[in-house]
């Protein structure tokens, strides 16, 4: 009797402590799946690596400066017949921080719902276009022989998967052929069930998903936007780098661009082993986010050297296949798709972006100099003709600008 006793007061700090963490994790997840909720999109959106584990993107060196040259940016503009204002666009959107760069220097900046210009912003897809940078400073380094090699060249662990035998460039360009749902109002698609597993719960790594897809449609045919095959890229950038996507982002952009602040990257797992969610959530400050944009506009050239190829940079701005040609990837709409990067229309100086759910915004326009970092927690997902409308806005207060108005 005595001695069953023992054993039960042994065994209870044991299942109390068993039992506290497992209400702690059930407390982490229901952490991770509100940050969706409308009502807490504006503070979330601000804190994602408090919830979710991250690596550090480390800033190093002298800030690089960013003047300012305050202008009036209170514009009107025309769209569907009626006539808008730039302020209330950005009220429509739920925009949490308003950046724009004209000629190298700040004419605007705006933050709202108790922002500033230290928030941490997320970056939701504006990410691929980071993810994608990095890719072609992998080729350029020579750790990538070519883009029309094989993904699977270099992660063998993929054959037999829908990414076997997939060319790089296919997957950089959206058109892996891989069986993959992007829909997110359905908590069924794969989109929502990857971001669940991988990212809220953790009962999957980035990589192990990855090898559970098949095949839909022969690579290189077709224009279909799939989260995964930027979580692909990352896991090629880290492969032939050796080193997490945060370190080489660190290492190659933010130390050299001079970043004002360290960002974060968030990660499948805790720890150095944790995978970054190379299509999304970077958390950066919005003079960060447009530093990265004024990268591309200087032809990947900063402060007299070059941190990008100038090649990579026009390639990845411009279509390079025929699926993701002008007026080939949304019906109606002239633009065309890059490395990506989304294309706004056809023409020389074209104006591009990269883009993220709940309208956040890397938006570079070389006709007008001009860059604009937005960050915004609307709410839905997305809103098409929003969506046009914005880059509407934006062509007209680049005009303005260019044209010393208002």
């Amino acid at each position: 009797m005595k001695r069953g006793l023992r054993l039960a007061l042994i065994l209870l700090p044991i299942a109390l402590l068993a039992s506290s963490a497992h209400a702690a994790e059930k407390a982490e997840i229901a952490a991770r799946r509100a940050v969706l909720l409308p009502q807490n999109r504006a503070s979330a959106f601000r804190g994602m690596d408090t919830v979710f584990p991250y690596h550090v993107i480390a800033r190093g060196g002298p800030v690089s400066a960013l003047p300012n040259a305050p202008r009036n940016v209170d514009i009107k503009y025309r769209y569907r017949g009626e006539t808008h204002t730039l302020d209330d666009l950005l009220t429509r959107t739920k925009t949490q921080g308003f950046l724009v760069i004209k000629d190298g220097k700040i004419v605007a900046e705006r933050y709202f719902d108790g922002a500033n210009e230290k928030s941490r912003f997320t970056s939701w897809s504006v990410a691929k276009s980071f993810t994608s940078t990095l890719v072609g400073l992998a080729l350029a380094d020579g750790k990538i022989k070519s883009l029309d090699d094989p993904v699977t060249n270099y992660l063998p662990e993929l054959k037999g998967s829908g990414y076997d035998g997939v060319p790089i460039k296919d997957i950089l360009q959206m058109s892996s052929g891989v069986r993959f749902n992007e829909e997110y109002t359905n908590n069924k698609s794969d989109v929502i069930v990857m971001w669940n597993k991988t990212m809220v719960d953790e009962s999957e790594t980035i990589d192990d998903y990855a090898k559970s897809l098949g095949r839909e449609q022969p690579p290189g045919t077709k224009f279909v936007y799939r989260s995964v095959d930027t979580a692909v890229l990352g896991l090629l950038v880290k492969r032939v780098t050796g080193e997490t996507l945060a370190q080489d982002l660190s290492t190659r952009i933010w130390q050299p661009l001079g970043m004002q602040s360290d960002a974060t990257w968030l990660t499948d797992r805790p720890g150095p082993g944790g995978m970054e969610a190379a299509y999304c959530c970077i958390n950066a400050t919005l003079r960060d986010y447009a530093r990265f944009g004024l990268l591309f506009l200087n032809r990947g050239k900063w402060k007299g050297k070059q941190i990008v190829p100038a090649s990579w940079v026009e390639a990845a701005t411009n279509p390079q296949s025929t699926q993701v040609s002008w007026g080939r990837i949304i019906p109606g709409d002239p633009g065309g798709y890059g490395y990506q990067w989304w294309l706004m229309a056809p023409g020389q100086d074209h104006a591009y972006s990269a883009e993220g759910v709940f309208f956040q915004m890397v938006y570079v326009n070389p006709k007008y100099n001009m860059v604009i970092a937005k960050a915004s927690a609307y709410d839905t997902f997305w809103n098409v003709p929003l969506g046009i409308e914005q880059f509407v806005a934006f062509d007209a207060l680049g005009r303005a600008l260019e044209q010393g108005r208002p």
